[in-house]
């Protein structure tokens, strides 16, 4: 049972209490039950930081200096228009991202359709990657090899490696390379290679037609890949998101509207009493 000394030390208790006393302090106090309300989860996506907006709400009430509860209400809805707006961006970012991206499987049906490619040629991850410097100077490589290929075909037939070595500089020094992997001299290399000198500067330019297809094929997917992702680049439900749009700046302006006549209201109201005591 509560006795009368309790009760009195509770009365003096409740007089410390009674919150802050200078106007600062109670216009402060004043936000913090709709300041938290607004921070509720439910304003938030999974992904999205509630300490972002919080930083964003108390930039515009420090910018906006509102005073009273309406104020301040305008302020936090002009901060949730403001943040739906980033969020719309992001989205519409994504979006466009997504249908740009050359993993989906209609863009690469499309770049195929363009080409006349059919299994087994659908494009491969590797045709989407970017040609590098080194990618260029292979290429060259292969092709010259290719064509000293015709140019030494004299040489090739007869199986003499020293004229190949004058008529086709390129095509003697890959023999010498793939005769020093074998731990062979040239000679050696090619008595034991079958079909001997031709049969294997055959394949080599075999290999490099093949090598040159392919640099060639690759640059293709790659020129029409940049126009399906330019034609992709706008973004999906155009109207929809259009619309969305709209309506984020519409209850945007609203709110900035309402808040300036507010502010507007508020200033008349003080200035008005000032004028009748004068």
């Amino acid at each position: 049972m509560t006795t009368e000394k309790q009760l009195t030390a509770n009365r003096k208790n409740a007089h410390k209490s009674t919150g802050p006393s200078t106007a600062q302090g109670k216009a402060k106090a004043s936000g913090n039950a709709r300041r938290h309300g607004v921070l509720s989860t439910r304003l938030f996506l999974e992904d999205e930081n509630p300490e972002e907006f919080r930083l964003l709400f108390d930039g515009m009430r420090a910018s906006l200096a509102p005073v009273g509860d309406l104020e301040l209400l305008l302020v936090e809805k002009i901060a949730v228009s403001t943040w739906r707006q980033h969020r719309f961006v992001r989205a519409e970012t994504a979006s466009i991202e997504l249908g740009r991206s050359l993993d989906m499987p209609s863009n690469r049906r499309q770049i195929e359709r363009a080409l006349g490619m059919a299994y087994p040629q659908e494009i491969r991850n590797q045709d989407l990657w970017p040609v590098s410097e080194d990618d260029v100077a292979m290429v060259e490589y292969w092709r010259e090899l290719g064509k000293e290929f015709g140019q030494a075909y004299v040489a090739l037939s007869a199986g003499n490696t020293e004229r190949l070595e004058q008529d086709a500089p390129l095509l003697y020094s890959r023999l010498a390379s793939d005769a020093n992997a074998k731990g062979l001299e040239v000679a050696d290399f090619v008595a034991g290679y079958e079909g001997g000198l031709f049969a294997w500067a055959k394949k080599k330019a075999t290999d490099a037609s093949s090598e040159v297809r392919t640099h060639e094929r690759r640059i293709a997917v790659l020129e029409v890949a940049a126009l399906v992702k330019g034609q992709q680049s706008a973004p999906i439900n155009q109207q929809l998101l259009a619309r969305y749009q709209t309506a984020l700046d519409n209850e945007l302006y609203r709110a900035i509207r309402a808040l300036r006549e507010a502010q507007e209201w508020r200033l008349k109201t003080i200035d008005s009493p000032a004028q009748g005591v004068e």
